[in-house]
């Protein structure tokens, strides 16, 4: 007889595995460690029922939910025609008025990262998208992930006419590209990218693109791939290649079939396409690389801020600037003329709930006096603005701002005094606040429904310029630079034209911008005349500019080869003028919003349940012959709620089959910070360990599952079980029959960073204690405490030092013992090559790769 580990694994230990897994929501999907989603926010959910949506929205976002109603209903009118199609049932809509409200959705599990702009789920098709303040971004979102909705439903449809079992998926270039290419107008960022790949020999065939795969660079060449077909294909060519799904097994062969090329070729043709659209630009433009001074070195690094700065070894130009590095967004300072050596790290983000996001590229910071740099910072449920000392390495002031739920891109009066910033409300509209550092209040400076992005006071601390799409075809995102007085609160315009004109940088006698007017993001200045020159020519981006302490020099972000890189270039003599178009009106226009009718039929929401999950299963063991079973998953369209039914049975004879059912019910509850779960079940089944050899045992019972995060980084769990218990072995031997109560607590910290293979920095701990009760005899029947202790060190990019400590004890009448042994615990030996109940292991491991790439070549 073959001895088994134990049968099938004790299924009370999967739904228990299961459901502490879909609680923490993991993002390492891991139950034992891992981080938390915390739902900091109670929302009170709406439904708004249109033509075609179901649009699930919390109250403060009426307006912003009008608004995406509008723009979901106007989408679906344009796809429905580029699709030929009709999506058969009402797609659900969530809408967050935040990205930081957004990053507490349950629609699925995983913790998202700051990048996801919304996502479509493709189990039940529903749709999630933030509103980030611009009502022509949050068009374009909600389009992109509706072309996916149509997408598949257009799939759907071509494969089951035709009575298709099976169909392959379309690559992910593909997928995001079409709802790229059909959710906007091609713009300067995708030209930027895709030009920048081109001009510096970067470029990567349709073939090789899985080597980008999930990128923002696969998204543009996507793009611009699907663009290319529609181009010089035909314009009907993309819905054809839906129409002709079923009639190749590869996405090669469909391209092929309705093309006429296959991919290679498309491939070769787009790329001459890019080449001969692209090189004539060198003849007139530059490379930030080949006429700048490149100041910063590995990762992406943006938004520098030049500044005199005496570390000890005498006064001399810095830059204090945010990147990222080594996997986490941190600030950090660097000499002008330094190398990597001479970086200072001043604030790590992402592993600590003080700083759990530093917004790489949406926010910038600022420095005032050369020692007190300001910044912001996601810090649980919302941002804070911070103050860290250079002179004293630490952060020394902190401001929470009630009902505000992001603060960005602080920047200093000249005085020190004030900071202003653009700040998002509960109900999502972006505006200018202002905060006092000394009376820590902070008041609005504008108060509408535009978008107000980069601040920054004029010399004289009266007025604050800043970029918004209140300007003429603002709803087509147009951003121009505007200065308010802050006393009256009248606003100017500064710049005009359909363009994107960002990141003003005020000086005694105009204003530096970064600005795409010439076909590509450059540098330029307006000065107190209203001429208009242009400071750079790069071929592929300059941003953020700003200026040196001796004003002969700007600092600016970079685009090349891929990545942002911070710059020193020297302020020329002789610009080029630039024509500035005519003056316009501005803050004329309004989002447009679904009829009232709709918002009047807004009923609150109530748990809409339906089947994520409903299969039978069956599998065969050599020893213990077939089983058989049937697993339900079923939660609501917001994923707060769930419930989870396994049913299996375990019979071996007849006459043991109404005996042998199996089932496990549980019902999860993570609609509140505290996720919570209970459940039943009843088991009963052959099992076997290295201790108690084979034994039968018949469990049922109750349970109840509690897990509280406190932060991203660390929660509390709590689990009870109260169950009837009957073990015997052969033949009614050793009969041991119990009512038993137990309890766990837990501990779990992850601050962990991970490369693909495995954390390479960071902490986590487990530190978890049990009793198990025995109610029969009201006497204790095990106890049993783990502590798992593991710190990473990082030695470099893909190397670090890891430690582990490992302690195990149980002891009582029916102590829990564990399996030890295998690559997972303790290497060298075979897993399971220990079952004992008392476990103490230390380990020490130098971790790097010892092949990077690695290519065999076969006949």
């Amino acid at each position: 007889m073959i001895k088994k580990p134990e049968k099938y694994i004790h299924i009370l230990i999967l739904i228990a595995i299961a459901v502490v897994s879909i609680l923490t929501s993991s993002v390492s999907a891991q139950v034992y460690f891992g981080k938390n989603k915390v739902q900091y926010t109670d929302f009170e959910w709406q439904v708004m029922i249109t033509d075609h949506f179901k649009i699930y929205f919390y109250l403060e976002e009426t307006e912003i939910a009008s608004i995406a109603a509008k723009s979901a209903e106007d989408a679906y009118r344009n796809l429905a025609v580029k699709f030929k199609h009709e999506v058969p049932k009402k797609i659900p809509l969530i809408i967050y008025s935040s990205p930081g409200y957004f990053s507490q959705t349950n629609v699925i599990p995983g913790i998202l990262p700051e990048s996801v702009a919304g996502f479509t789920e493709f189990m039940k098709g529903r749709v999630v998208v933030p509103f980030h303040g611009s009502y022509y971004d949050f068009n374009h979102v909600i389009t992109h992930e509706l072309v996916h909705v149509f997408m598949i439903s257009k799939l759907e449809e071509a494969t089951d006419r035709r009575t298709r079992l099976k169909y392959s998926y379309p690559p992910l270039w593909f997928t995001e590209g079409i709802a790229e290419y059909w959710s906007k107008d091609w713009d300067t960022q995708a030209d930027m990218v895709t030009k920048d790949m081109v001009l510096n020999n970067r470029l990567f065939s349709i073939g090789n693109l899985y080597q980008i795969r999930g990128t923002f660079y696969m998204y543009k060449l996507g793009e611009s791939i699907c663009q290319f077909i529609d181009s010089n294909y035909g314009s009907d060519k993309i819905v054809k290649l839906f129409e002709n799904w079923h009639k190749g097994n590869t996405f090669d062969e469909i391209v092929e079939i309705t093309l006429g090329d296959n991919l290679n070729e498309v491939s070769r043709k787009w790329e001459y396409a890019l080449k001969k659209k692209y090189y004539p630009e060198i003849d007139s433009l530059g490379f930030p690389d080949m006429e700048s001074d490149r100041i910063s070195c590995d990762g992406y690094n943006v938004k520098a801020v030049p500044i005199r700065y005496d570390d000890g070894n005498g006064e001399k130009d810095w830059i204090v600037f945010k990147a990222n590095r080594l996997g986490y967004t941190g600030i950090y300072m660097k000499p002008l003329s330094g190398s990597n050596k001479d970086i200072k790290t001043l604030i790590k983000g992402d592993v600590s709930s003080d700083f759990e996001s530093l917004y790489l590229l949406r926010s910038g910071i600022d420095v005032f006096d050369n020692k007190d740099v300001v910044f912001s910072s996601k810090s649980k449920e919302s941002d804070v603005m911070y103050i860290y000392d250079l002179k004293k390495g630490t952060v020394i002031e902190r401001y929470e701002m009630d009902n505000l739920v992001a603060a960005r891109s602080p920047r200093y009066s000249h005085d020190g005094s004030k900071v202003v910033f653009s700040g998002v409300k509960k109900n999502g509209l972006s505006d200018l606040f202002i905060l006092d550092l000394k009376e820590r209040t902070y008041r609005p400076l504008l108060e509408d429904i535009y978008y107000d992005v980069d601040p920054v006071f004029t010399l004289d601390d009266n007025a604050v310029v800043f970029s918004s799409d209140r300007g003429e075809n603002g709803n087509r995102g147009v951003m121009n630079i505007f200065k308010i007085d802050i006393a009256s609160h009248e606003v100017t315009q500064l710049t005009f034209g359909s363009y994107n004109d960002s990141s003003p940088e005020t000086t005694d006698n105009g204003i530096y911008f970064s600005s795409d007017r010439t076909g590509t993001f450059n540098i330029f200045f307006l000065d107190d005349t209203g001429e208009l020159t242009k400071q750079s020519t790069y071929a592929t981006g300059a941003f953020d500019p700003r200026i040196t302490e001796d004003k002969k020099k700007l600092t600016y972000t970079g685009y090349q080869k891929l990545g942002f890189h911070i710059y020193s270039m020297d302020i020329p003599e002789e610009p080029k003028t630039i024509d500035q178009p005519l003056a316009s009106t501005f803050g004329k226009w309004q989002p447009a919003a679904i009829a009232g009718k709709y918002r009047r039929a807004s009923i609150k929401y109530d748990t809409d349940y339906s089947f994520d999950i409903a299969q039978s299963s069956i599998g065969y063991d050599p020893v213990y012959g077939s089983i058989g079973g049937f697993q339900v998953a079923i939660s609501d369209v917001l994923g707060n709620r769930a419930v989870y039914l396994l049913l299996t049975n375990t019979a071996q004879t007849k006459d043991e089959f109404l005996d042998s059912f199996n089932f496990g019910l549980t019902y999860i509850q993570k609609e509140k910070r505290l996720n919570w779960g209970v459940g039943a079940f009843h088991l009963y089944d052959e099992y076997f360990n290295d201790y108690d050899g084979y034994y039968y045992e018949r469990q049922a019972g109750v349970m109840s599952l509690f897990s509280y995060p406190i932060s991203k980084f660390h929660r509390v769990d709590f689990t009870t079980l109260a169950r009837y218990s009957k073990r015997e072995r052969y033949f009614g031997i050793n009969v041991r029959e119990k009512i038993l109560a137990t309890n766990y607590i837990s501990w779990v910290f992850d601050n962990t960073l991970w490369e693909m293979t495995g954390p390479i920095e960071g902490r986590r701990y487990n530190i978890s204690f049990g009793v198990t009760s025995s109610l029969t005899d009201m006497s204790y029947w095990n106890r049993m405490g783990s502590v798992d202790i593991r710190h990473y060190f990082r030695l470099g990019r893909n190397s670090a030092f890891a430690n582990r400590l490992f302690g195990f004890s149980s002891s009582g009448d029916e102590p829990q013992r564990i399996y030890f042994g295998g690559s997972w615990s303790f290497r060298g030996y075979n897993r399971r090559a220990f079952y004992n109940r008392n476990i103490i292991f230390a380990s020490n491991e130098l971790r790097f790769p010892l092949i990077d790439n690695l290519y065999i070549g076969f006949p």
